[in-house]
């Protein structure tokens, strides 16, 4: 009985470990750290939502997140041109779509850095929830978002 309990223990064991080691989207605000997407196999998409802080205009970034760590920008989808928003033919594939601007692209990061500002509404989208950052936190908050363990984001 007791080398019975001692092997289910073990198993159950291998089982956390598998599952708290699996890759997580994880955000961190000032320190505090939330689960996004608790495991990302293959790819994950997330969308970020903001108002451009000179045109005024809304603009939409597509990303996948890769259990590897890596961010990867496919594209970018914009009401206007203008200051900070990509208009050259070496940024990409250029094309309309309505009212719309879309612009393909294939643009890798290591983890990303957005920071809310005043008017920008800025807003993620992840595993199908968005979350109004803009809402949650004061102008100017730093908000991290990368991929580590599942277990960095519930301890």
């Amino acid at each position: 009985m007791r080398a019975y309990l001692i092997a289910l223990l073990a198993a159950a064991g291998l089982v956390a470990f598998d599952i708290l080691s699996a890759p997580a989207l994880l955000m961190e605000v000032d320190g505090h750290r939330e689960v996004l997407t608790a495991q990302v196999k293959d790819e994950v998409p997330l969308t970020i939502r903001f108002i451009h802080s000179v045109q005024k205009t809304p603009v939409e970034e597509f990303l996948t997140v890769h259990a590897d760590g890596h961010f990867h920008l496919t594209g970018t989808r914009y009401q206007s041109h203008g200051v900070g928003l990509p208009f050259l033919p070496e940024e990409g594939q250029f094309r309309r779509e309505g009212d719309y601007f879309v612009l393909d692209m294939e643009r890798d990061y290591p983890s990303l850095s957005l920071r809310t500002g005043v008017g920008t509404q800025l807003r993620i989208e992840a595993a199908g929830r968005e979350i109004p950052l803009y809402e949650m936190y004061a102008p100017g908050t730093k908000v991290d978002l990368f991929v580590a363990p599942l277990y960095r984001g519930i301890f």
